[in-house]
């Protein structure tokens, strides 16, 4: 009997909504995909609009934090008069931060994680793709938890919430298409510190998923 309630008890938990993007277009369907799990594990609770009560949460109780965040999370769910203001920038430069270091040193970088990489091409593939940066717009987001907008609107909702700036870079993808990287840059606000990380992902059940994700700068 106490075996049942504590599985009844399990299986009552809440979980987090994903928001599976129906797009055609491979690309455009993994970059909402990776952004829709960005948004809450990578991009902090800014989206929801309580950081610091998260922050407080995090410190104290964790299980506590997992099932609050989970709720709030699905509480503004396909309800955009919640949404929080996420801003594209793809205007800026064509070069990603990643295409900082030489080509050389960018190698040797690949090399040294060569378990991150180890199911994908060439190092020159894969420095190429991910030192440029991607031209999606943000008309092409359709995004259950934030309002996603090009950076030259930034000025005229000043008095909005946010999640911050984000920019990506090209896509790699492994011989199969089921796996693919991409490296993303993210600050709280514009002109505020950041981080960047290359995402690794893979296709599972029709949804982008993130595997693996190795941080390269904070700023």
């Amino acid at each position: 009997m106490i075996l049942l309630s504590s599985l009844l008890i399990t299986n009552c938990k809440e979980e987090m909504k994903k928001c599976i993007s129906q797009s055609t277009d491979t690309n455009v369907k993994l970059y909402n995909d990776l952004t829709d799990q960005l948004i809450p594990y990578f991009f902090r609770e800014d989206y929801l609009g309580k950081k610091k009560y998260f922050d407080s949460l995090r410190v104290h109780n964790d299980d506590l934090y997992i099932e609050e965040k989970t709720k709030a999370h699905n509480e503004i769910f396909n309800h955009p008069e919640k949404f929080c203001n996420l801003y594209i920038d793809s205007i800026k430069n064509k070069n990603t931060d990643f295409a900082t270091g030489s080509t050389e040193d960018n190698i040797k970088y690949i090399q040294r994680k060569k378990d991150f990489f180890k199911d994908f091409s060439n190092s020159p593939d894969i420095i190429k793709n991910l030192s440029l940066r991607s031209s999606i717009k943000a008309n092409q987001f359709n995004l259950c938890t934030a309002k996603v907008l090009d950076l030259a609107e930034y000025d005229k909702h000043t008095n909005e919430c946010e999640i911050g700036v984000v920019y990506f870079s090209e896509i790699v993808f492994d011989p199969s298409k089921k796996r693919a990287l991409v490296f993303v840059d993210h600050h709280i606000k514009k002109d505020y510190y950041g981080r960047n990380a290359v995402f690794k992902l893979r296709l599972h059940d029709n949804y982008w998923e993130i595997e693996d994700f190795m941080l390269v700068s904070t700023s």
